[in-house]
């Protein structure tokens, strides 16, 4: 009887002490971003952390970062030189969800001065076979937002270079 009592005090220390771990503390960014996407209809599951990001002309040269700027529904003049702040999160109940049948999707946020700007989301794959850009926050591809995407990259490369 007396190692039943144990077992079970044993058993309920270590459930007591599982269920009382300390959540993770979000940033001011993290929890401005998570506000902006649960109020946008997103389920946040994780965070995955915080960064910063600061592009000069000549970083928009860039295919990583010409197409990051090509899903955002403002221009980068603003924010040159400047640090954007990142928080990057796990989400569901986002448009790219199931294009790997994974019900999931990663979303970078940008924020400036606190404020969301814009930010960009990929699909997550289990096989991690996801190919092409990335889309914006809302799932939209650069063609959905920049209309006649040739265009609009002919007067990237002359404004900010090839």
């Amino acid at each position: 009887m007396k190692g039943y009592l144990v077992l079970f005090l044993f058993t309920f220390t270590f459930i007591f002490l599982v269920g009382c771990k300390e959540k993770e503390e979000l940033s001011e960014n993290a929890t401005i971003a998570k506000n902006y996407l649960i109020s946008e209809g997103y389920e946040v599951i994780s965070h995955q952390g915080d960064g910063w990001q600061e592009f000069s002309k000549s970083d928009l040269h860039d295919l990583p970062n010409q197409q990051v700027w090509a899903v955002q529904y403002n221009e980068p003049d603003e924010y040159l030189n400047k640090r954007i702040d990142t928080v990057t999160f796990t989400i569901k109940n986002h448009p790219l969800d199931e294009l790997f049948n994974m019900g999931k999707t990663t979303l970078t946020v940008w924020l400036y001065d606190s404020e969301v700007i814009g930010g960009w989301s990929y699909p997550i794959s289990k096989d991690n076979d996801v190919v092409g850009g990335p889309s914006s926050l809302d799932g939209k591809a650069a063609e959905e937002i920049q209309g006649d995407y040739q265009k609009w990259l002919e007067e990237w490369q002359d404004k900010y270079g090839s």
